[in-house]
């Protein structure tokens, strides 16, 4: 842990020296990273589209799957983390796991075929949570931790930039095809063929995926089970301080997305009248611009300014959040779009600050912790404000026999509040560096 803080890029006094990845590591973090976000943009956005069209109206449902999907991941990612850790390989769990995920995506649309809402409702949520399993012992546990294995911290703000731009090119090409792929063939098809596209660069990244040298089996001592304990223990807390104020970090920003994020699409189309296929593409033309700040966001982390650069993205997030709600005019809902959405790359600061930070030894474990506060604690959190806004101040309406409610813009503005306030964790981790407690 001592040399990892002394080559930290978040001390700009004492950068680490570069490392070449090799054109083969660059590939598998493209591919895998893209059929991983993919993936994960369907199961967080048109999964809960397809509840709303076609079993319930009722935001409630999608608030119950969310958080389900946000425990099996944390879970999983903690479990089957370690597990890859102690046997010292990432590449059965990423191969298995992606043509199980992919499947479970095809599948899902079956759910609709249930004879009542009652058990449609429960089969979305079941089905969710399967395909959730498979994604994050495949994408959150092993493909992050030997994202980790094979990098040190003075490349890691690059190799950040790349993984958060596969979010904006899943957007780009899940929103973007998405729209049109539903409103003319309907969503099996839809589901198929984003299932199939994941399913093939799953395949292809697995099979150029190498091991790093440096990941061994672990040595004899306390059991699995003692193990995994050990690693959230009081005293491992303490002594990770830094670390767990960057998890604090990700947690307060993703609690202000998923205020309002499960419920965009549906807030576009039911409340603002944009049909799916132009929602898709005011979320896919967010995307270039988003992947031009990436890479100087990645630099500049790796260069030790990433204080500066997570201040000025979450302020600029919030304030796009709030300016998404008052407008209903196409192009300005792309520029309030790439605004808020700005918030995401802090994840690059964010990222490369916790890889710096993980011990060696349990780094595969520790995905499930950081899935703890940035999907388990926002996706149970965010979502149920969101519904309860939504069914405090949205208007009723009616959908094939089920009673719901229309999004209003207020989910915006309690996304954009709770947003701002992640300013204060990335503030008390900078006093930290400058040897103030807390």
């Amino acid at each position: 842990m001592r040399r990892a803080r002394e080559t930290n890029p978040m001390n700009p006094a004492n950068p680490a020296r570069p490392t070449a990845l090799g054109a083969r590591n660059w590939a598998v973090l493209g591919l895998l990273g893209l059929s991983g976000q993919v993936a994960w943009n369907v199961e967080n956005n048109w999964f809960n589209v397809f509840v709303y069209d076609e079993v319930t109206p009722d935001p409630g449902p999608i608030a119950i799957m969310v958080a389900v999907s946000a425990i099996v991941a944390t879970l999983t990612a903690l479990v089957m983390g370690a597990a890859s850790d102690r046997v010292g390989k990432r590449r059965p769990f990423i191969a298995a796991g992606y043509v199980l995920w992919s499947a479970s995506m095809i599948a899902y649309p079956m759910a609709a075929w249930a004879p009542s809402a009652a058990a449609a409702v429960f089969l979305v949520i079941a089905l969710d949570a399967v395909m959730t399993f498979f994604g994050a012992t495949a994408n959150d546990a092993a493909f992050n931790a030997w994202a980790t294995d094979i990098t040190v911290p003075g490349n890691r703000g690059r190799v950040e930039a790349l993984l958060n731009v596969m979010p904006v090119v899943a957007v780009v090409v899940g929103m973007g095809a998405s729209g049109f792929l539903i409103d003319r063939f309907g969503y099996v098809p839809f589901f198929f063929a984003l299932g199939g596209l994941v399913l093939a660069t799953g395949l292809a990244g697995s099979a150029l995926l190498r091991e790093s040298p440096s990941l061994r089996p672990a040595e004899a001592g306390p059991g699995f089970w003692r193990s995994l304990v050990a690693i959230v223990s009081p005293a491992e807390i303490r002594s990770r301080k830094e670390l767990y104020v960057v998890f604090i970090a990700m947690a307060v920003f993703s609690i202000g997305v998923q205020i309002s994020n499960p419920y965009e699409i549906i807030y576009l189309n039911a409340y603002v009248g944009i049909s799916k296929s132009m929602t898709g593409m005011i979320t896919a033309m967010v995307g270039p611009v988003l992947v031009l700040f990436a890479l100087p966001i990645g630099r500049l982390t790796d260069k030790g300014k990433g204080f500066p650069v997570a201040f000025g993205g979450f302020i600029v997030s919030a304030l796009g959040q709030f300016l998404f709600s008052t407008t209903s005019s196409v192009a300005l809902l792309t520029l309030f779009a790439v605004l808020k959405s700005v918030g995401f790359l802090m994840f690059i600061v964010l990222g490369a600050w916790h890889r710096d930070l993980v011990p060696e030894g349990s780094r595969g474990a520790y995905q499930g912790v950081r899935l703890f506060f940035a999907v388990l604690v926002p996706m149970v959190i965010g979502p149920a404000v969101g519904s309860a806004i939504i069914k405090a101040l949205g208007s009723p309406i009616t959908s094939n026999g089920q009673a719901g409610f229309v999004p209003p813009p207020a989910i915006y503005w309690v996304s954009a509040a709770v947003i701002l306030a992640s300013v204060a964790p990335v503030w008390a981790l900078y006093r930290l560096r400058k040897g103030k407690a807390l």
